[in-house]
C-alpha cells in the first residue's frame, strides 16, 4: 500500500533532484528560486575606474547567485586581468573601433551562439554601437542590457541613434532625473528605459574608528581631512577643491586625492594639477595617493568626500562614502543632488565655484551624523535587492519566496 509523503518531504526530494538543479538554485537567505542564465559582460574599455568596477562586481554577484558568467574585454585590459584573478570565463578581444566594428560583431555573437547567451550587459557608451550589431546578426535573439553610467548633454534623436537604441532591449537608469532625460533627448521605446540603482554590497564594508585608519594610513588625527576618490579627469574639477583649499589660508585642512588618470585617455591634467599645487604653496596639505583597489580606508580616513564636478551622472563615490558614514560636498546638480535629496548628509554648493567649496569645508564638522537614515540608505543601495530586480525587470526571471 502506497503512503503519501508528507509536503515537506515531497518539497526537499523535488529540490534535492538531479534535473531540477540544473535549472535552479537557491540562494540561502530568503530562500529565493531563480531561473539560471548565463550572462554575458561586455566592455572594451582598457581603463579601471568605477565604471569597468561596477561591471566586475554586478558580474561577480551575479555569478554569486547562480547564473554563469563570461566577461567580454579587451586583452590586456585591466578588466581581462581582474576577470582572470576572479576566475570568471573571459573572452579577450583586441580593441574595436567605435562605431561599425561589424566584423568584431560578428565573431562575439559566433562565440556567444556557441556558449548559449542569450544576455550581454553593458555599461560603457562606446560600446552600444558593437553591442547593437551582435544584437542584428542575432536578429535580437540576444538581448542587450545598457546600464547607463555617464550622462549626455545633447539630444542623441539622429537616425542611425535610433536605430542603434532599437537593438537595446532594456536601457537601465540609476536615477529617476536619468529617466526623464532618456525619454526627452532620445526617440527610444519608453518600454524599454526603467530604474534600478546602483548597488553596494554592505557587509564588504567593515566597522573601523577614524583613528586607527588614520594610523593605519599614516595620517594626521588632528587635521581636518578631505578627499577625493575616483579618475584623475578634467571633468573631476579637481582644481575647485585645490582653490577651495588655498581659500581656507589653514595648515588644519589636507586633501586626499586617490585615483589615477585614466589610460585611454592621455591628458596633461595631473601636471597642471600639481603645477597648481606648487604656485599655491599647498604641497604639504594635498596628498596624491594613487590608485588603490580597497578605497574603504579612505572613506574612513576623510572627514568629508568632495564631488566638484560640474554634472555628476550619478556619483558612485558619494554611495560609498555615505555607506562609510562620511558625508559629501558635492555640486547641486545632476545625481549628486538627487542622492543628496534622496538622503541628506552632506552640502550641495554651486557649481565651479571654489568659495562655495571652501564655504562648505569650513561647515562640514557641523553636520550631525546620527540624523543620516542610515537603515534606509542600506535597504536601498543593498545589492541583493538590486540584483533580484536586475533579474526580475531586465532578464524576466520569475523569484518565488
Amino acid at each position: 500500500m502506497l503512503t503519501q509523503k508528507q509536503p515537506v518531504d515531497f518539497l526537499k526530494d523535488f529540490l534535492s533532484s538531479n534535473k531540477i538543479n540544473r535549472f535552479i538554485y537557491i540562494r540561502p537567505r530568503n530562500y529565493v528560486l531563480t531561473t539560471k542564465l548565463h550572462l554575458a559582460y561586455l566592455c572594451t574599455s582598457r581603463g579601471w575606474g568605477g565604471l569597468e568596477m561596477n561591471h566586475l562586481r554586478n558580474a561577480l554577484w551575479m555569478k554569486a547567485r547562480g547564473h554563469e558568467i563570461t566577461i567580454i574585454c579587451t586583452r590586456s585590459s585591466p578588466l581581462e586581468k581582474e576577470a582572470l584573478n576572479a576566475h570568471l570565463s573571459v573572452i579577450s578581444i583586441r580593441k574595436p573601433a567605435r562605431h561599425y566594428a561589424f566584423f568584431s560583431a560578428w565573431m562575439i555573437f559566433l562565440k556567444l551562439k556557441n556558449l548559449g547567451v542569450q544576455n550581454v550587459m553593458i555599461r560603457n557608451t562606446s560600446d552600444i554601437s558593437l553591442a547593437a550589431s551582435i544584437s542584428f546578426f542575432s536578429f535580437k535573439r540576444i538581448h542587450i542590457h545598457f546600464f547607463m553610467e555617464l550622462m549626455f548633454h545633447e539630444k542623441k534623436q539622429q537616425l542611425y541613434r535610433t536605430i542603434r537604441y532599437s537593438f537595446l532591449s532594456s536601457w537601465v537608469c540609476s536615477l529617476e532625473y536619468m529617466r526623464k532625460k532618456v525619454l526627452s533627448d532620445t526617440r527610444i521605446n519608453p518600454k524599454t528605459v526603467c530604474v534600478i540603482p546602483s548597488a553596494l554590497d554592505f557587509s564588504q564594508i567593515m566597522s573601523v574608528s577614524k583613528t586607527d585608519t588614520r594610523k593605519q594610513l599614516n595620517l594626521p588625527e588632528n587635521k581636518v581631512i578631505f578627499g577625493m576618490i575616483g579618475r584623475i579627469d578634467r571633468k573631476k574639477r579637481i582644481e575647485l577643491a585645490i582653490l577651495a583649499l588655498h581659500q581656507l589660508q589653514s595648515t588644519d585642512y589636507q586633501l586626499l586625492i586617490v585615483g589615477e588618470e585614466t589610460p585611454d585617455s592621455p591628458d596633461s591634467y595631473l601636471s597642471e594639477l600639481k603645477q597648481l599645487i606648487q604656485e599655491k604653496n599647498l604641497e604639504n596639505q594635498v596628498h596624491f595617493c594613487g590608485f588603490h583597489a580597497e578605497t574603504s580606508p579612505y572613506y574612513h580616513a576623510i572627514d568629508a568626500l568632495i564631488m566638484a564636478s560640474d554634472f555628476e551622472t550619478f556619483g558612485m563615490s558619494t554611495i560609498e562614502a555615505l555607506a562609510h558614514n562620511t558625508p559629501v560636498i558635492a555640486t547641486n546638480s545632476g545625481g549628486s543632488q538627487e542622492l543628496l535629496n534622496l538622503f541628506p548628509f552632506g552640502i550641495l554648493v554651486g557649481p565651479g565655484n571654489p568659495s562655495s567649496f571652501s564655504s562648505a569645508m569650513r561647515r562640514i564638522l557641523e553636520i550631525d551624523a546620527d540624523k543620516f537614515e542610515t537603515k534606509a540608505f542600506h535597504g536601498y543601495f543593498d545589492h541583493q535587492r538590486i540584483c533580484e530586480m536586475i533579474e526580475s525587470r531586465i532578464l524576466s526571471c520569475e523569484s518565488v519566496r
